[in-house]
């Protein structure tokens, strides 16, 4: 009788742990899935990982490629009407140098919700880069400056790079979260692809869109970038009435 208790104790035993392992595997592959497309979005890393789960997404691969090939295109052209043309290797720099900034400085977290058999609901919980806050830091370098730039000089060159540089180096990201629900599911070779049925372009545009600007619309960037601004415009305000006032 003892014997067959054993025998029991055993079985029961490793079904116990067939079936915990069973489910804490289940939910490491839908935790990796989760963080496999985040990271290849966001960080463009994990990318044998992520073929080897994902079936590719044409639209997100190619959305994803062309948002950082723009960027690194045509960012720097805007700092032009003020520092002169900037040479290939310049504009470059200056791309790479915010990419850079941007994956060092934001970060995510997500929560999951299995919808069913084969679909996934991932919300990802995106602290994107305050570039509102960048552009902001480095007009007000450059006012402090204004009387000193010479536009097109080599002169102005410096200083709009530097005051680029310094402002970067001084960049973070949002302090709050903001929250975009991305769905997945399983193709017939049971592997992951977006869910073109209940995630749409708009999606992967806003995930991009915080990521890199701590705002999920243009129109709050705007008003984040309005607000920034009117702070700069009231403190030279206040700096040219201390100078113009008598003492």
């Amino acid at each position: 009788m003892l014997k067959d208790k054993r025998c029991w104790f055993l079985l029961l035993s490793t079904l116990l742990l067939f079936f915990l392992s069973s489910c804490s595997s289940n939910k490491d592959n839908i935790d990796e899935i989760a963080t496999l497309f985040a990271n290849r979005l966001l960080y463009n890393t994990d990318l044998d990982e992520y073929k080897e789960k994902f079936s590719d997404s044409k639209r997100f691969n190619e959305r994803s490629k062309e948002v950082e090939e723009d960027l690194e295109k045509n960012f720097a052209t805007v700092f032009e009407p003020i520092s002169g043309k900037l040479s290939q290797s310049e504009r470059e720099d200056i791309s790479r140098s915010l990419i850079d900034k941007v994956r060092e400085t934001t970060s995510y977290t997500y929560t999951l919700d299995e919808q069913s058999k084969g679909e996934l609901k991932v919300t990802y919980h995106i602290k994107g880069f305050d570039y509102a806050r960048l552009v902001a830091m480095m007009m007000a370098k450059l006012l402090d400056n204004q009387d000193n730039i010479d536009i097109g000089s080599v002169n102005a060159k410096h200083l709009v790079t530097t005051a680029y540089y310094e402002s970067l180096e001084q960049s973070m990201s949002i302090i709050e979260p903001i929250s975009i629900n991305i769905y997945f599911k399983k193709d017939d070779d049971k592997k992951w692809l977006i869910n073109n049925k209940k995630t749409d372009g708009t999606d992967i545009q806003n995930l991009l869109f915080v990521f890199m600007t701590g705002k999920v619309h243009d129109e709050d960037y705007e008003k984040s970038m309005l607000e920034e601004i009117n702070q700069i415009v009231a403190r030279e305000k206040e700096k040219d009435n201390k100078t113009s006032s008598p003492n």
